[in-house]
């Protein structure tokens, strides 16, 4: 699909799907505004960790996104973590702000737009924070895939398997995003982290590119048995 130039990458998406819920690839999008946070300590004892000062790049790429595109308070909302490379050839990770990321040309992207469920934002108790979670909002015939959200301190890979076997599906890819305990990368230098944000970037849910509090972005394949530490979103593709 098409995402139209000047608009923010938020209204661009929900354009292009007419405000359904969907996951998008985002692959070599030159934007004029970039903005991004990274995961930082926590200000408070209600959280584990918080988020960064935000950050703005102009003239900037994004090299390598996902997005689950949903609806908080009734209107659209993308959560986005990726790559993204400035002006100047320094590259950042992190959570990308769609409202506040402006495209600079036309762009054609993957996308799976999402039948009988959607992203909906709601406050946490345990993790004091609010979260995307799948709302049901019809049924489908011939189910293809599987919208999920994994809670803290469950093991990514043993929760990916299980909504797999639940579903009954043969699951061929595996499309996510969210927050690790530090991150382990195999032939890569571990982050240690208390919070790591993560997208997952092979089909089979092991390549991710990842960062931490202080910023370098690792790229590769997990070692096993990662936690989840504040919430992770899962699309299981059949």
């Amino acid at each position: 699909m098409k995402l139209e130039a000047g608009l923010t990458l938020l209204q661009a998406m929900t354009d292009a799907v007419d405000g359904a819920g969907a996951w998008f690839d985002l692959t070599d999008l030159p934007v004029s505004t970039l903005t991004f946070v990274r995961p930082a300590p926590a200000t408070d004892d209600c959280h584990v960790a918080w988020y960064s000062a935000e950050k703005v790049l102009n003239d900037a790429t994004i090299l390598h996104a996902g997005a689950h595109l949903g609806r908080r308070d009734g209107a659209a909302f993308a959560h986005v973590h990726g790559l993204w490379v400035a002006a100047d050839g320094a590259r950042h990770a992190g959570h990308l702000l769609g409202e506040a990321t402006v495209l600079s040309v036309d762009c054609e992207v993957d996308v799976w737009v999402l039948e009988g469920a959607v992203m909906e934002t709601g406050p946490d108790v345990e993790t004091g924070f609010t979260l995307f979670r799948p709302t049901q909002k019809g049924t489908v015939d011939c189910p293809n895939a599987v919208l999920a959200t994994i809670r803290p301190n469950e093991i990514l890979e043993e929760s990916l398997a299980i909504c797999a076997s639940t579903s009954g599906l043969r699951v061929k890819a595996v499309k996510g995003l969210g927050s690790l305990i530090g991150a382990k990368l195999i032939g890569q230098p571990s982050l240690n982290d208390r919070a790591t944000e993560v997208l997952l970037t092979g089909e089979a849910g092991r390549a991710v590119i990842a960062v931490g509090f202080n910023g370098p972005s690792v790229v590769g394949e997990l070692q096993s048995s990662s936690l989840i530490c504040v919430t992770f979103e899962a699309l299981l593709l059949s």
